[in-house]
């Protein structure tokens, strides 16, 4: 992954993340779905191309810690994009 923007958002979610780098295949007719988990929350993506998903970030209370960010095109195995979320109020 090289580019995950922005890294931080509200506690009351919905932040638009966009993450790009990576080599995503869409297959839309296998069920591929892209997916992302920020801490152990997740939330669908929608593929903008094989390069770029954009995924919106679930609320969270939590302010202290920022948490990692991973994608999954299944929903069962996950990448950690060496990105990490953070929230703020």
């Amino acid at each position: 992954m090289k580019k995950v923007e922005p890294i931080s958002g509200l506690t009351t979610g919905g932040t638009k993340i966009e993450l790009s780098g990576a080599w995503f295949d869409y297959k839309l007719e296998y069920g591929v779905m892209p997916m992302c988990k920020i801490g152990d929350k997740i939330t669908r993506g929608v593929f903008i191309s094989t390069v770029r998903i954009v995924c919106h970030a679930p609320p969270n209370e939590n302010t202290f810690l920022a948490m990692p960010i991973k994608v999954s095109l299944n929903g069962v195995d996950w990448v950690d994009t060496g990105f990490k979320f953070s929230y703020y109020i």
